[in-house]
């Protein structure tokens, strides 16, 4: 069996980092079945259509490069849109033959060439679902076009796979009625393993690794929260990682004088990220609005706990004997928990935590997920 991975975002050279995630997804099926990629992106600096063919890991990546063409000529960007992916789809084919399956991730607007695909040559498709546009919180809104789209896409769709029943909730809201099964993001268990490298033991090493995105994030709410617990008790350090709004976040830590207590890191590679979670005691993220975090799925891998806010799939990854929860922006709450569980981290048993994310979240598991899903999908179209 042949998949096609068709990613409305995937990583790049221009963005290395960019939906990584689906990269992992695809990696984690490649162990079960073959596996091509195929993403499309414009380029600014591009002046010609160019093709880029690499093999990562046991997946067949194909990038196609085209020009950037201005907004408001919308028929010639969707044109060329369509046109680098059936490129793209050729040289798909040339390497690995026939494909049985699409395997879309984020409806829009990759879903358009899924879409082609199926009306053309009866290719039935999946839909892993990430993206946190479809909660209620979230301030990305889409247009009439777009959502008229992405209902097309959908309701084509033989499955929809969203990554947490949070998520799933949101789609059903916006139309779809399935048929659903939640399959998680993936992590890498052998890189993101349990192996306490910390130096100082008389210090509690806390960990935020995000984009830094305020609205989204509430690195500021966290940094408040920082400064209070500061005036409290000095046996702590919080190390942040991520690559935007660093100048805006340090101007906040000088005036809130707690320079010597919160240091950013700045954005770091993948392999770095792991050994990061290893030399940390507790990972914390105070997001205003999430879907199910791959950074937290990174954390308990590598036997952290985890103190979050109740916000999209996050209850469905941290219980008791792995971390808390408090609700979204509630400083006073965050503060609280944070000396709590900082007190009674002896009381997390961190192998415990690794192994309930290898159960779930390893490339064997999600990879396993998938293929009977395609194994599945493929009988029924065939039938």
């Amino acid at each position: 069996m042949t998949a096609l991975f068709l990613p409305s975002w995937y990583p790049n050279k221009l963005f290395p980092q960019n939906g990584d995630f689906i990269q992992r997804h695809a990696v984690a099926v490649a162990g079960h079945c073959k596996v091509a990629a195929l993403y499309v992106l414009a380029n600014p600096n591009a002046k010609e259509v160019s093709v880029e063919e690499i093999w990562h890991k046991g997946v067949f990546e194909v990038r196609v490069y085209y020009p950037k063409i201005a907004k408001w000529r919308a028929w010639a960007q969707f044109r060329s849109y369509m046109n680098a992916h059936r490129l793209g789809y050729q040289a798909v084919l040339k390497e690995m033959g026939k494909i049985d399956l699409v395997h879309l991730n984020v409806f829009y607007k990759a879903g358009l060439f899924a879409l082609e695909l199926k009306n053309k040559h009866q290719i039935p498709y999946i839909i892993t679902e990430h993206w946190t546009a479809f909660l209620d919180i979230s301030p990305i809104k889409f247009t009439p076009f777009q959502k008229h789209s992405i209902l097309k896409i959908g309701r084509n769709a033989s499955l929809l796979c969203p990554v947490s029943h949070d998520l799933k909730k949101a789609l059903q809201n916006f139309g779809f009625n399935g048929p659903y099964e939640v399959v998680p993001n993936v992590v890498d268990t052998k890189l993101f393993a349990f192996q306490s490298t910390k130096e100082d033991p008389n210090k509690i090493k806390l960990l935020h690794i995000s984009t830094l995105y305020d609205p989204h994030k509430n690195v500021s709410g966290l940094l408040n929260v920082i400064k209070k617990l500061s005036e409290v008790r000095q046996d702590f350090s919080l190390s942040i990682i991520g690559n935007a709004h660093t100048e805006k976040h340090q101007q906040r830590i000088t005036e809130l004088g707690i320079e010597n207590f919160v240091s950013i890191v700045g954005e770091v590679p993948h392999e770095k990220v792991a050994a990061a979670m290893q030399a940390h005691d507790l990972f914390v993220l105070f997001s205003n609005y999430e879907n199910l975090p791959c950074v937290i799925i990174e954390a308990q891998a590598s036997g952290l706990p985890v103190l979050a806010t109740d916000v999209g799939g996050i209850s469905e990854m941290i219980n008791e004997k792995s971390g808390k929860l408090v609700n979204a922006r509630d400083e006073t709450a965050l503060l609280n928990e944070l000396q709590i569980m900082m007190d009674q981290l002896n009381q997390y048993d961190r192998q415990q935590i690794r192994q309930q994310a290898v159960s779930q979240y390893s490339y064997e598991s999600v990879g396993k997920q998938f293929f009977e899903i395609y194994k599945r999908i493929v009988a029924e179209n065939k039938a």
